[in-house]
């Protein structure tokens, strides 16, 4: 790991690194000849130059500079694989940089699409992320690994936490697993019904997304318990199982019924098979059953209000007890539903809960 920058603003190494942002090429040229100081080893000079880890290919690249870009690996042949202090590559400053001329430039001259930065990301992850199209096709004609993995998942798990539909389109057309899961339960298809994105869903049951899901999560269950109506009737013709139970015994038409979701009810209840413990096997009778059972809202938990909630399941989550912190989310949720920090809070437990941590 290289040493943080020291000197003022002043100093010929602040400079070299501020031509190179700003594409001074002749301002460049000439510091890094006084840095070098005649000895003829001016690549050595300007890679001895680094701000927490990150040279001028860095910076150039971040800011789109070619010629500058060009002339470090060009002609001095610095090291387009180099990285900062969190493992950053040149490629990775340059694809958050915008630039796609850059990130093809570096491609073309070496540099690794694979090689993964800080939590294991790829290049491919951080462009699918951000629905960097362009850069996503072009990391992908130089071999960039359509199915690698990361802290987030895949490329394609990438793309659809950040809803990017478009991402999500082009990676499945370039062969993406769209099965391919963080552990057992956290599918493409469970992420796409966690972020609420039908486009993405879609996609990835044209894909051949499997919608029975594994176990007790499934993309119905998870439906349910979100109350996304409009997602049914897709994973229902897709051959989605109404009747297979969440991990408290629920059918998804109990979980809605218990959510006082009529039209949630209404849609599943002609393809749920007869309960025997309700005697009124009706969309109204489920309703009036599920109003026998204790609420949520009677449990003291309950009562104890959004923070106190909020609190207990960040306490939960840093006891790596996910199920739990997924509970107290959920409670809080409901009390305070405009709390943003809940709902990611919420969404990184399902994530921890998928990958099996």
């Amino acid at each position: 790991m290289a040493p943080p920058l020291t000197g003022g603003p002043g100093t010929p190494e602040r400079r070299l690194l501020q031509a190179a942002a700003d594409g001074d090429l002749r301002l460049f040229k000439r510091i890094a000849s006084a840095l070098d100081g005649g000895k003829g080893r001016i690549g050595e000079a300007v890679e001895a130059v680094r701000d927490c880890g990150a040279g001028a290919l860095h910076v150039a690249a971040g800011r789109g500079r070619m010629a500058v870009c060009a002339y470090l690996v060009e002609k001095l042949h610095v090291d387009v694989g180099a990285v900062d202090e969190s493992g950053e590559t040149p490629l990775a400053y340059a694809l958050r940089g915008g630039s796609v001329d850059t990130v093809r430039f570096l491609l073309d001259h070496g540099a690794d699409p694979n090689k993964p930065g800080e939590h294991g990301c790829t290049a491919l992850h951080v462009a699918a992320g951000a629905g960097l199209c362009e850069m996503i096709e072009a990391l992908l004609s130089k071999g960039a690994d359509v199915d690698c993995f990361s802290y987030c998942g895949t490329p394609l798990h990438a793309a659809i936490i950040g809803k990017q539909d478009a991402a999500v389109k082009i990676l499945l057309d370039h062969h993406a697993d769209c099965n391919k899961a963080m552990s057992i339960h956290y599918t493409p298809l469970i992420a796409a019904l966690h972020v609420g994105s039908l486009k993405c869903v879609k996609l990835l049951i044209k894909a051949g997304a499997d919608v029975k899901g594994v176990g007790q999560l499934t993309p119905l269950i998870v439906a349910a318990n979100e109350g996304l109506t409009g997602f049914y009737k897709c994973l229902l013709d897709a051959g989605a199982d109404p009747d297979v139970r969440d991990d408290g015994g629920q059918l998804p038409i109990e979980i809605a019924a218990h959510n006082n979701r009529r039209k949630d009810v209404e849609i599943l209840f002609p393809v749920t098979s007869r309960i025997p413990y309700v005697r009124d096997w009706s969309v109204d009778g489920i309703l009036a059953h599920v109003k026998s059972v204790p609420k949520e809202e009677d449990d003291p938990l309950y009562k104890m209000g959004p923070a106190y909630l909020k609190s207990e399941g960040s306490k939960a989550f840093k006891r790596k007890d996910y199920v739990s912190a997924v509970n107290f989310y959920s409670m809080a949720i409901k009390l305070d539903p405009s709390d943003v920090t809940l709902h990611s809070n919420k969404s990184l437990c399902w994530v921890h809960l998928g990958d099996g941590e």
